[in-house]
């Protein structure tokens, strides 16, 4: 394969992986808690081309890793007095077949016994274990420190806790992460925002305009491949008229 295919079909299998992860970015920014992603690239050490006239002077690059934006999302208030938003570092502890799970996203109800659950179900910790409310004893309220109040009194606080790389956090499905052994420790400045949730912080339109830029780039590079592949032809056909 010459170069021109070579750095072509390189540079297409990047683009590819870049679309589909702000494909993804788009597809979530309605998400609650979603967290923005973008592909990092690196230069390999291995150069499987190389010019005739500049020998050193072609690079190759690879993706390497999935950055995560781990900035806040906006809050929306919900009117849901069990609906929770983190403001600040931290997340929920979440209880899961797995083990303990983490999250941003604070869509909270009661199951059949009362007890908190996220909105597929799962136990919400507290700072003893999961959380059990009394449907009928009166209305719930969740404080900034996270204490979840139920006719005056103190039911339980939401155990919330921080990372000192967050967005080393593995992803697991349904809105939920895993600490991959990273200690927990508490939160620094955080607050809790009780009857709101946290909006996704993808931002529509810078998605949008790397989406384009994308397209178009692909594009240029097929249009690249498709003249290299015409040359070679065109030079083929006048080495064997030639001969």
């Amino acid at each position: 394969m010459d170069n021109s295919f070579a750095i072509g079909l390189s540079a297409q299998q990047v683009l590819h992986q870049r679309m589909d992860t702000t494909a993804n970015n788009l597809a979530n920014m309605t998400t609650t808690g979603f967290k923005a992603e973008h592909l990092v690239m690196r230069e390999l050490s291995e150069r499987p081309a190389a010019a005739a006239d500049l020998p050193n002077g072609i690079s190759f690059v690879n993706a390497w890793k999935l950055q995560r934006d781990m900035s806040g999302g906006p809050i929306e208030h919900t009117g849901n007095p069990l609906d929770a938003a983190i403001q600040g570092e931290g997340f929920f502890s979440v209880q899961t077949p797995d083990g303990t799970a983490y999250t941003r996203d604070g869509r909270f109800g009661l199951d059949s016994s009362g007890q908190l659950v996220t909105h597929d179900g799962m136990p919400v910790l507290g700072s003893g274990g999961p959380i059990t409310l009394d449907p009928d004893a009166g209305p719930v309220t969740i404080g900034k420190d996270g204490a979840i109040v139920q006719d005056g009194q103190v039911v339980g606080t939401l155990n919330i806790v921080a990372f000192d790389a967050p967005a080393g956090l593995e992803k697991m499905g349904g809105n939920l992460w895993k600490a991959n052994g990273q200690p927990t420790r508490a939160p620094e400045g955080m607050t809790v925002a009780g009857g709101a949730l946290e909006g996704s912080n993808v931002n529509p339109v810078v998605e949008l305009t790397h989406m384009i830029d994308i397209s178009r780039t692909y594009e240029a590079v097929g249009q690249m491949l498709n003249q290299a592949d015409q040359l070679r032809g065109s030079s083929i056909d006048k080495l064997s008229r030639t001969s």
